[in-house]
């Protein structure tokens, strides 16, 4: 099916799109296609930031989309994919899609049998603002309504015809009569052309304005897309101790069921940081965590090895996280991110509870590691900071324990060992607690602590 896709973004819509784009290629009828990005926002026509886009689609086009007159942003963008349309998609059909929609499954959402209608998308029941609809068919319309009941299309996955859209955008001039243009396509389909709903979430098409949310849907099922992987590895928690002044209930780090006063030698540290200058690792962020980090006895000769990787990447964000109760100078090129905590009771996912103990077989990663980063402690490098802790209480010898060896096939290869025990693997259905839980593996593991050694980093 011989399509462009069609998308827009503004930079306050960049983080929904860096998560949910790189799943358009989990589908193979969009994977091989040309991509046209309008854009509006950015501080250069080729704005840095989008340049991850070429890694996933080499077929592409940024176009900083202008008009000469708008009322809003939203007109503005939405307006690129009537009057974008006739000078940059030379393809006889088109497919928009919202930079917030992502894909579940490698489906195929449009048929050879959609190609005789002008557009293609899912059916709704309602357009928003209502009066939209009515100030097209010229009734007398009340502003206030926000919302009326319509047949239409939802054009966050919308198949179209390129000479319709192009018909449309000639005979509107340079503006649309209404801001929103998938309500005036879908009318104007109605009452000049053809259209068919076509219900594509059960084709594997979702979306969703919330990024946090895309975040958490994607990367349970797109493990393996080279966009995520490099996202996976680009951030790392530094786990300077286990030791903690308030051991809170549920804590991943396990600091109140198996406590202990480990830490990182300043061995470990300036490791860290000679291999990550001797083979120019860049990371994006480095957290300094624990356990409690203040309670760390060489925080001063930390902070000069820190200073020399800032030194020579200046870009790289260092983060300090602290309960707050223990006060220490901190360098002014960290940022502290304190908690203000006062009692170990804290709404928490209940870590502790392993899906594996509720019958779970199929346990997938959630997206911990890519929001948060690897983790590194006295033990190696792991998949997250929660899965060192399920290393250090159940005695899993599996920390990478060099840099050089570190990749997301390897750290994302720990899964298996650590996420059937993870309490994480369970947040969709909302397993937060106040109050300290323990599963039956956990009750296990817990017992016989301290019977593994673990090798160190």
């Amino acid at each position: 099916m011989n399509f462009t896709i069609a998308t827009a973004v503004t930079p306050d819509y960049l983080n929904r799109m860096i998560w949910a784009l790189p799943t358009w290629i989990h589908k193979p009828q969009f994977a091989d296609k040309r991509i046209v990005v309008f854009h509006s926002g950015f501080e250069c026509d080729d704005a840095k930031k989008l340049q991850f886009i070429k890694q996933i689609f080499p077929d592409w086009t940024f176009v900083t989309w202008r008009m000469p007159e708008y009322e809003s942003q939203r007109e503005l963008m939405l307006s690129s994919f009537v009057f974008g349309i006739k000078e940059f998609i030379k393809t006889p059909y088109f497919v928009k899609l919202d930079c917030d929609t992502y894909f579940t499954d490698d489906k195929d959402v449009f048929a050879e049998e959609d190609l005789e209608y002008d557009i293609v998308g899912h059916k709704w029941g309602y357009t928003k603002p209502g009066w939209w609809i009515s100030k097209l068919d010229g009734e007398k319309i009340d502003l206030k309504e926000e919302r009326r009941n319509h047949d239409r299309i939802a054009s966050f996955c919308c198949l179209h015809k390129t000479d319709f859209v192009v018909k449309v955008a000639e005979e509107c001039g340079t503006r649309l009569p209404v801001p929103s243009h998938d309500t005036f396509l879908w009318w104007y389909a109605n009452k000049h052309g053809k259209w068919l709903g076509k219900n594509v979430k059960k084709l594997g098409v979702n979306n969703n304005t919330n990024w946090k949310k895309i975040r958490e849907a994607v990367t349970v099922s797109s493990n393996d897309n080279p966009l995520f992987n490099s996202i996976l590895t680009d951030k790392v928690q530094l786990e300077i101790t286990t030791d903690c002044n308030l051991k809170c209930h549920n804590c991943d780090r396990c600091c109140g069921v198996a406590p202990s006063k480990e830490y990182m030698g300043i061995e470990h540290i300036w490791k860290f940081v000679d291999e990550s200058l001797t083979l120019g690792k860049e990371w994006k962020r480095i957290d300094v965590l624990g356990g409690e980090p203040t309670m760390y006895p060489h925080l001063p000769q930390l902070w000069s090895f820190l200073k020399l990787y800032k030194l020579r990447h200046p870009d790289c964000r260092i983060r300090f996280s602290t309960n707050g109760i223990n006060k220490v100078e901190v360098p002014d090129w960290v940022d502290v991110r304190n908690s203000n905590k006062k009692t170990r009771k804290q709404n928490h996912t209940a870590f502790n509870s392993a899906p594996v103990d509720n019958g779970e077989e199929e346990i997938k990663c959630c997206s911990v590691p890519w929001r948060c980063g690897m983790a590194l402690t006295r033990y190696g490098y792991f998949l997250c900071g929660a899965g060192a802790s399920i290393a250090r209480v159940f005695g899993l010898d599996i920390g990478i324990k060099y840099l050089i060896e570190v990749n997301s096939d390897v750290i994302l290869a720990q899964t298996k060992d650590l996420c059937k025990y993870c309490g994480h693997s369970q947040v969709q259905s909302r397993n937060i607690s106040k109050e300290q839980k323990i599963s039956p593996s956990w009750k296990k593991a817990i017992k016989g602590y301290r019977e593994v050694s673990l090798s160190e980093y």
